[in-house]
């Protein structure tokens, strides 16, 4: 109920090849700006190989953001926008390259494979609960039975998610991901 607001977390039930059940769980996002954390599903990547990418392309990013708050000539202001648009986008398609996800017939394509490379997509794509849940089930061969979204937290700046409702997974992240992900089941 900080300034982060809330989060919202999945729950899936499955069960694997003896009947047995098992409950997986996941977070949007980043918790407590960490991808990882005992007993939750991880994200669609390798969060090293993510972290080799992103950490310094970023530095440099916000390099030249400063730059260009420090109150350059105009020309050289818009290279620098121009530059910092370029980074931001082919790192956006380098983090992207680095999604692999899994689905119930055993098949493992990128995220480019799935949706397509026509397309820009939105920032978090692969991030959700949904996403991260069926991914975990299907590489640990688990079946899901059911699952439930729900968002905990003060209510979001676009007052879009209420603290305690369940939602289902949203349309421009996880749609696209899903037809992937469940073939098999």
């Amino acid at each position: 109920f900080g300034e982060a607001r809330g989060k919202m977390f999945g729950v899936l039930e499955c069960v694997d090849s003896d009947g047995l059940t098992h409950w997986l769980y996941a977070f949007s996002g980043q918790y407590s700006s960490r991808w990882l954390l005992p007993g939750w599903s991880p994200p669609l990547f390798d969060v090293e190989q993510f972290q080799r990418i992103n950490n310094p392309e970023e530095r440099r990013i916000k390099d030249i953001t400063r730059q260009i708050e420090t109150g350059v000539d105009a020309a050289r202001e818009k290279e620098l926008k121009s530059e910092r648009t370029r980074r931001c986008r082919q790192l956006m398609q380098d983090i992207h390259a680095l999604y692999s996800l899994t689905n119930f017939r055993g098949e493992t394509a990128t995220l480019s494979e799935v949706v397509g490379t026509e397309r820009n997509y939105p920032t978090g794509m692969g991030d959700c609960c949904a996403p991260k849940l069926l991914n975990n089930a299907a590489r640990q061969g688990l079946k899901p039975v059911s699952m439930a979204e729900f968002y905990f937290g003060r209510e979001n700046r676009s007052r879009t998610r209420q603290h305690g409702q369940f939602y289902p997974p949203c349309s421009d992240k996880c749609g696209p991901l899903l037809g992937f992900l469940l073939c098999g089941v």
